[in-house]
């Protein structure tokens, strides 16, 4: 167990539950740190005149880059809609089938040199031989060589195979593409150019393509269909009939549900792990999911600071609301500085910066500027580590690729995370309210500022932070489940640095039906100091990243109320 260093903060009290760990992936599922692993090992093992693998290497900085990059974009492809299936991929399929996409490459840096090698030492003659052969055997015929002693000719049939995809894609390609006009065969100034699996494989290619064009059109239904099934075996069974599938286009077809019954990620994948669609279905996503910001600001929210170390706990603060924003705040950073300065300065503007934003329960125990970095100091220290951790703010700069394991450090590479407390900004406005002569001015004014002060505490329904439990069986989430203290928080209020916009203003003040109607509406952020004059907004008033909005004190307004006197509506009509 590592210990703290001297006048470190400690660790939360007992009552604070332990965070979530992250369970294992079953092989042949991996996650960053595995795949990281993965290369790291064929790194050493094919570039062994690399004289330096340690994580300083800009080298091993730029591998540590593309490993998390392939696991992102793995992420993010989770409930992709079916709409954004080209009309090539279709539905889903085997990598062998796509003799009109790819060819099967080898796997392994020997293999990729072999493939090189053996084209490189073709002729001219040869190729236009393989795209000239009337049948996969006589292409393979003129690249046909001595096996290597000791080498296995089955990798040497693979090899030639690989070539000869490569050679004849563009034929096979253009063919599929004439094909548009008769979906179950190529055009026949291309059919005596093509192997009979390459014409097979452009039926197939024209045949996936039109299920996957009519079960667009029907993806509402078949989700309403896959939904009602009992498990995946009878929604592939209710689907051919209702739809008349055959049966591999219904076993497809369950795919586009994001959670099909009974369905696990193993479904579309082969026994190595290699995915049998593309993009990967949400279930096979989210056994990759990244720790994002949003993983952040649920860490942050209940942990638990004790000011004054009373013994009836009087002297606990909690966070109570928190969001991951983009940029330095004024509060402290990774390290534990004070970043007010960096903050003024272009520090909001710096890549991979992320400053935790939280509210404390108690706002009025944090009286002094030291207890709020101390409090600062918890709530990173709680939220980047775990139990029996060194906080990153303890030991800022401990390499942590000497004991790299899931939560430690628990945030993405190259995140520069701090922290900092919300702040409120008082809001006073500015115009004409009429009224009829029948009407309370000051009960129309009270009511209208009562209404806006509740929109400002309560937010907009649409920016709110609270998100729906997802649909997807609980043993498939990725390392961060919403359950326990990870569930989801319900942030509310306005979201901070969110501007504010004067025509919502004028509708809540136009709901009490007695107004007649709202002239010149503007609103200020009042400044902190009496030093000039509020600097008033008539469309949107930005709000500051650091701060909510609320509602200034009654004498703070230069709102007035005026008796319409005319008959009619207020505007003469």
């Amino acid at each position: 167990m590592t210990q703290p260093k001297p006048g470190a903060v400690p660790s939360a009290p007992p009552s604070l539950p332990a965070p979530l760990r992250a369970v294992a992936a079953p092989a042949p599922d991996a996650d960053f740190a595995a795949l990281l692993e993965t290369a790291m090992e064929t790194v050493r093992a094919y570039a062994a005149g690399w004289t330096d693998h340690n994580p300083s290497d800009p080298g091993i900085t730029l591998l540590e880059s593309v490993v998390w990059s392939t696991a992102d974009l793995h992420y993010r492809t989770e409930n992709r809609p079916l709409s954004g299936w080209s009309a090539e991929t279709g539905l889903f399929r085997d990598a062998t089938e796509l003799h009109w996409s790819r060819a099967p490459l080898p796997r392994d840096p020997d293999g990729l040199k072999a493939l090189g090698d053996l084209l490189a030492g073709l002729t001219p003659a040869d190729r236009r031989a393989v795209r000239a052969a009337p049948t996969g055997q006589a292409a393979a015929d003129h690249l046909s060589r001595p096996t290597a002693p000791g080498g296995d000719p089955a990798d040497e049939a693979a090899l030639r195979t690989a070539a000869i995809r490569l050679l004849r894609a563009p034929l096979v390609r253009q063919a599929a593409l004439d094909a548009t006009g008769q979906p179950a065969e190529p055009p026949p100034d291309a059919r005596a150019l093509l192997f009979a699996e390459e014409q097979a494989a452009i039926g197939e290619r024209h045949r996936r393509s039109s299920a996957a064009e009519r079960l667009r059109a029907l993806e509402g239904r078949v989700r309403e269909l896959v939904s009602a099934a009992a498990d995946r075996v009878a929604a592939q069974t209710v689907l051919a009939a209702e739809l008349d599938l055959d049966a591999q286009t219904a076993a497809d077809a369950v795919g586009i549900h994001p959670a099909p019954p009974g369905a696990r990620p193993e479904d579309w994948e082969r026994a190595d792990g290699a995915t049998t669609c593309w993009p990967p279905h949400p279930l096979q996503a989210r056994t990759v999911e990244p720790v994002t910001t949003d993983d952040y600001a649920r860490l942050a929210v209940g942990v638990t600071h004790d000011v004054t170390g009373a013994a009836d706990g009087s002297g606990i603060v909690t966070v109570e609301r928190a969001w991951a924003v983009p940029g330095v705040l004024p509060g402290i950073g990774f390290d534990g500085r004070d970043t007010e300065d960096e903050a003024d300065h272009g520090g909001a503007a710096r890549p991979g910066a992320i400053t935790l934003l939280v509210q404390p329960d108690r706002p009025a125990a944090l009286t002094t500027g030291d207890e709020r970095r101390r409090f600062l100091h918890t709530v990173l220290a709680e939220t980047l580590s775990g139990p029996d951790e060194t906080a990153e703010v303890d030991q800022p700069y401990e390499n942590p690729h000497l004991d790299l394991d899931r939560l430690a450090p628990r945030r993405l590479i190259g995140d520069e995370v701090g922290a900092a407390l919300l702040g409120t900004c008082p809001i006073a406005l500015r115009g004409v309210v009429y009224v009829p002569v029948t009407a309370s001015r000051q009960r129309v004014l009270r009511d209208a500022l009562a209404r806006i002060g509740a929109l400002l505490k309560a937010g907009r329904k649409e920016s709110t932070d609270i998100t729906a439990e997802p649909d997807h069986p609980r043993d498939t989430d990725g390392p961060w489940p919403r359950t326990g203290r990870l569930a989801a928080t319900a942030a509310g209020g306005w979201r901070p640095g969110e501007p504010v916009r004067l025509a919502e203003l004028v509708q809540v003040i136009s709901g009490d039906p007695e107004v007649l109607g709202v002239e010149d509406l503007a609103a200020a952020v009042l400044p902190d100091t009496p030093d000039g004059g509020p600097e008033w907004h008539s469309g949107e008033l930005p709000v500051p990243r650091h701060c909510v909005p609320v509602l200034a004190p009654d004498d703070r307004h230069c709102l007035t109320v005026r008796l319409e006197l005319r008959e009619g509506c207020a505007d003469g009509c």
